[in-house]
């Protein structure tokens, strides 16, 4: 080496490299000024020899290539050239032969461009803004991103672990050798980068991170689009995806008086070896959601979760390989859409999945979950439980949020684990109170509320749903009422309450009735959403039909009233895990719901509500009214949960007609009648504290709607003239 050159070298700052534990290499290595020239250095472990190699360079006097000088030995090249812009260049790496079992490898020639020649790609006023907490694009800024720049196609990598002593991008494209690829860390950011010159989409990597105590490990990207499902930890340079989704999202969606019934589907179900599991749900869900009347399409989890455990989310941002690629998914929310059919995304922002490759203790220290295992470790479902006071774990959490509205055109987003992220003793012995000495997460309620303006900000019709199963109170009051924002609240209370009734054997149900009304007592605290059958009770205690008791064909009639029933209570609709209830019979009952404004206005409102008989033990049948401020729109519910038919009289509301309009007993739902024809007046009779009363004969097992219908003037004068005739002596002429 010349002595000019080796005046120039840093051999304190070359060590630090070579040892890989610089957070700065590009002080270093590639390209710097040094006067009239620019000194060249490079680190290739174990290399020959190193020459570099112009792009188009062809002005005479300069040569295309020149071999740099070996700085030391363990494959530290460097070069001083005579140029202050050495311009575009890439590297064509030699490494020796080499013994390995008795046999001489051949010469191994690498030919890769040289990151240092790009530095400070990002923006520094979007890294600002990242530290700051108010990035909701933060995938756009961070992690790996194929592109063009300064005359070289290649992958930006940026990530965020301000306590991390080094990280370098590992993959195929450098052996998977973390000496290689050292990053760089932006000042006091945290932010480390590297545009490494001919990676590509479809290539492996990682991040191998040296903490601060010298341990060294390896962790997928958290902002990694895709993931390679069989191996967690390993992160895929994502393509862009060549389909874009149709939005059909909506003020409709989050009007509460309209109808609103979802389909709860676990992707997972779907998972199959003649195509991917989005593909499937392409072919069969759409038409079968317009033929059901379904409204939305709730989607299970399709974030690339713990393998076996499908609500434990590895990554944010990275869609199950095992259901198949963000495009197949795309194409399966556009034939929704193209259906008019909404798309429901599930959310779990409460916990993640403790993976050695993924986000705990992601730079040796938690950066995104608690340290303290207390508030950042869940023993009962061995997860950990994410830090909300931190300003990027928010925007962690809300730039995933704000994807599904971006780029899936989501319609709406259920946000799950609600209760565990609320309450700080959540299933937990030892915890730490709040500053306040309170149990409640004032950390987490303030990002809910955040979350929530924030997407109703951008996205006004974006439905918002809370699977909460805590008392906690305001979910859906309004952030401006110091609510917590939500739309609605997932209520798997009612279907707790409501399975204990049903799966009771007839006899006993009579005198259980109280457990109806008992349920109601809390229906109207919350805009509730009613989940029937749904996936997650399914998983936990099997399925309803399974449960209920009888033979076959009691089985089907107590599905077909408990359908009946979930339509008839207040409350938006959810039906999950329930192949019995589909077909006409639901497409007839969601038409209904859609039809009548007794069943879909201000469901939430008490005073739409009204218990005519709950508590006949004898007969084990109920009624009730649903209404609006018109009495034209009132429905009267009769339902019968004994199993024997019954002639049952009710008090109702008004004087006036009642007629049949549906019954779940119908043959076309495979029952033994049919709607009535008959319309029934109300008689005189007294009854459930009426003045006015009507008699029907009812199926076992089975619910009947009926419409009122006001007297004409015409009628009504018949009707006063009869009472008059009926009630007043009229003088006889004596003979």
């Amino acid at each position: 080496m010349n002595k000019r050159l080796y005046k120039l070298m840093d051999w304190a700052f070359i060590e630090e490299v070579i040892y890989s534990e610089c957070s700065h290499p590009q002080d270093l290595l590639g390209p710097h000024v040094k006067g009239q020239t620019m000194l060249l250095q490079a680190y290739f472990p174990g290399a020959q020899s190193v020459v570099v190699k112009w792009k188009d360079r062809g002005e005479p006097g300069k040569p295309s290539e020149t071999e740099m000088e070996v700085a030391d030995d363990d494959g530290f090249f460097a070069q001083l050239l005579p140029t202050q812009d050495p311009g575009v260049y890439s590297y064509v790496v030699t490494y020796e032969e080499r013994q390995a079992g008795g046999k001489t490898l051949k010469k191994k020639v690498l030919r890769c461009g040289d990151p240092y020649r790009h530095i400070n790609v990002l923006n520094d006023k979007d890294i600002a803004k990242f530290i700051e907490g108010k990035c909701l694009n933060a995938a756009d800024i961070l992690g790996s991103h194929y592109m063009e720049h300064d005359g070289e196609e290649g992958t930006l990598f940026a990530v965020y672990a301000p306590n991390a002593m080094r990280i370098s991008v590992v993959g195929d494209f450098n052996s998977w050798d973390g000496r290689l690829a050292q990053m760089c860390k932006r000042e006091d950011s945290g932010v480390f980068e590297l545009f490494i010159p001919g990676v590509k989409p479809g290539d492996k990597y990682q991040y191998e991170i040296k903490f601060k105590n010298y341990d060294i490990c390896r962790k997928a990207d958290p902002y990694a689009s895709e993931l390679l499902t069989e191996n967690s930890g390993v992160s895929v340079v994502a393509e862009a995806g060549s389909v874009k989704c149709k939005t059909i999202l909506t003020k409709k969606n989050v009007d509460k008086n309209s109808a609103l019934c979802i389909w709860q589907v676990n992707p997972f179900d779907y998972v199959n070896e003649e195509s991917s599991a989005f593909a499937k749900m392409a072919a069969e869900i759409p038409a079968a959601c317009e033929a059901s009347g379904y409204t939305h399409v709730c989607i299970g989890n399709v974030l690339t979760s713990s393998f076996g455990v499908i609500d434990k989310t590895v990554s944010y941002y990275a869609i199950d390989k095992r259901l198949g690629s963000s495009d197949e998914l795309k194409i399966f929310v556009n034939k929704l859409h193209d259906a008019g059919v909404g798309v429901v995304f599930d959310w779990i922002p409460s916990y993640f999945a403790h993976d050695e490759g993924g986000l705990a203790l992601f730079d040796g220290t938690g950066l995104y979950e608690h340290i303290d295992p207390r508030q950042g470790y869940a023993a009962d479902i061995d997860a950990c439980l994410f830090n909300y006071s931190s300003k990027t774990v928010s925007n962690f959490l809300m730039s995933s949020a704000f994807r599904y509205a971006d780029e899936f055109a989501a319609d709406g987003i259920r946000v799950c684990g609600i209760a565990r992220m609320l309450y700080l003793d959540y299933s937990k012995t030892e915890w730490v109170p709040n500053i306040y000495g309170g149990n409640e997460n004032l950390d987490a309620i303030s990002f809910i509320r955040d979350l929530n303006t924030q997407i109703k900000s951008k996205y006004p019709g974006m439905l918002l749903i809370a699977e909460d199963s805590s008392l906690h109170q305001g979910i859906t009051d309004s952030v401006s009422d110091n609510g917590l924002g939500f739309d609605y609240k997932w209520n798997e209370v009612f279907f707790d309450d409501f399975r204990n009734f049903i799966c009771m054997d007839p006899l006993f149900r009579g005198r259980n009735l109280h457990l109806l009304p008992d349920e109601l007592t809390y229906a109207f605290v919350e805009d509730f959403i009613l989940p029937f059958a749904g996936k997650e009770k399914t998983a936990e205690i099997g399925r309803l039909y399974d449960l209920l008791p009888g033979d076959e064909g009691m089985k089907k009639a107590q599905m077909k009233l408990a359908a009946g029933y979930l339509f008839a209570h207040p409350g938006k609709k959810v039906i999950g895990a329930a192949d019995e209830i589909t077909g006409k019979l639901l497409k007839d009952l969601n038409e209904l719901y859609a039809k009548e404004p007794a069943l879909n206005r201000n469901e939430n409102d008490p005073e739409n509500f009204e218990w005519l008989s709950n508590m006949n033990e004898d007969q084990a049948c109920v009624s009730f009214v649903r209404k609006t401020d018109d009495p034209e729109d009132m429905l009267v519910f009769i339902a019968n949960f004994s199993g024997i038919e019954q002639s049952f009289q009710t008090g109702v509301p008004y004087e006036g007609k009642y007629k049949e309009i549906f019954t779940t007993d119908d043959k076309a739902y495979g029952g033994t009648s049919s709607v009535s024809k008959t319309v029934r007046k109300a008689t005189d009779k007294r009854l459930d504290g009426r003045t006015q009363s009507i008699a029907v004969k009812i199926r076992p097992l089975s619910m009947i709607i009926m419409k009122f219908i006001p007297y004409t003037e015409a009628e009504l004068e018949k009707v006063i003239e009869q009472r008059i005739r009926n009630y007043t002596p009229i003088k006889k002429t004596k003979k």
